[in-house]
């Protein structure tokens, strides 16, 4: 499995600007969701943010099965898109980066389930 997959989402931003195009990439082994405007600002390094995966929870929004959720330091970050099938497809709803973050990188798919 490649380390990195990139691809378009929409992120919720806020209620005066709703769902906000950017383009994402997922790289397992830094553990984190990188985001950008767009896929050219992502070629000249511009980023906007990112999301850190160690000891998230990703959920699947149980109203709209195309849009997915993932919780980390008591905050909710929302996206729908393409790239949510393909990141979902790797592991089943509510799976947790433990914080050790250490077994994600011995399993193949880069990803372990909740133990709760």
């Amino acid at each position: 499995m490649a380390s990195i997959m990139e691809g378009p989402l929409s992120k919720w931003t806020n209620v005066m600007k709703g769902w906000q195009y950017r383009w994402f990439v997922l790289d397992y082994n830094a553990g984190l969701l990188s985001y950008y405007t767009s896929k050219d600002k992502m070629m000249r390094g511009s980023r906007r943010g990112c999301v850190r995966l160690r000891g998230a929870v990703i959920g699947i929004d149980d109203e709209d099965d195309s849009t997915f959720t993932i919780t980390v330091d008591q905050k909710t970050f929302h996206f729908q898109g393409e790239l949510k099938e393909e990141i979902l497809s790797l592991h089943s709803p509510n799976c947790f980066f433990p914080p050790s973050f250490g077994c994600l990188l011995d399993d193949l798919n880069g990803f372990a389930t909740d133990p709760a």
